[in-house]
């Protein structure tokens, strides 16, 4: 009976989590949004984000799947999702965005951002990701903080004063040409993080992680287990 009442709760499930079939004409449409300064997006999207004196919001998608894709601003924060209880199969889709001051970006799932010019603030910047998702691109900001989880990957290049960076699970941080003069990174798990400091570096290391340094800074190290901290040459 148990057995019986599960099968039926699954099947349930199922039918309440519609397939749509990307049909393969794609289509743009331009979204007007309030003001935002963050940007979060989960699930399978493609993102570019460019620094512009105005705010534009672009998704590009298969015809039937547009409409599916929600592009809405709460807190100050642009949410890129699909809606509930729909799931795409070999859907296209990609989102631009063009904003004056963009100072936080959360990429989650698989989603992909890409900052497709130097992403400017005269606050700190930060930059999250999880899941299988990843972020790359350019930054220049007085400070900045980096982390990345599950299996997320982060590649940033530019300038800063003050750099922080958290890197766990198997997650990597590429920031060896993110030039920052004081630099606090800590990692965990299986995680790897590369990061520059020309002042000062504090490194954290547990698990079986490895943070790989540049720069002239001077260093304050602490490892644990299996992890290691290293000149990266």
């Amino acid at each position: 009976m148990k057995q019986v009442a599960l099968f039926a709760f699954t099947v349930l499930i199922m039918s309440a989590c519609r397939q749509v079939q990307g049909s393969g004409n794609i289509v743009t449409e331009n979204r007007t949004t309030a003001d935002f300064t963050g940007i979060s997006a989960g699930g399978a999207f493609e993102v570019e984000i460019k620094n512009g004196s105005s705010t534009e919001v672009r998704v590009e998608a298969d015809d039937n799947v547009i409409k599916n894709i929600e592009t809405t601003v709460s807190g100050h924060t642009l949410n890129i999702r699909t809606r509930d209880g729909v799931n795409f199969n070999n859907g296209h889709f990609k989102v631009y965005i063009i904003a004056p001051d963009i100072t936080k970006i959360n990429s989650s799932g698989a989603a992909s951002i890409d900052i497709k010019n130097i992403l400017k603030s005269s606050n700190k910047i930060t930059l999250e990701a999880s899941g299988a998702a990843g972020i790359n691109g350019e930054v220049d900001a007085p400070e900045i903080a980096i982390e990345a989880s599950g299996a997320a990957n982060i590649k940033v290049s530019g300038r800063t004063r003050v750099y922080h960076a958290e890197a766990s699970g198997s997650g990597t941080i590429k920031t060896s040409d993110l030039m920052s003069e004081k630099t606090t990174v800590h990692a965990s798990g299986a995680a790897s993080a590369h990061v520059y400091a020309s002042v000062q570096l504090d490194a954290d290391a547990d698990g079986a992680a490895t943070i790989y340094y540049t720069g002239a800074a001077g260093v304050s190290q602490k490892t644990s287990g299996a992890a290691n901290i290293k000149k990266d040459d």
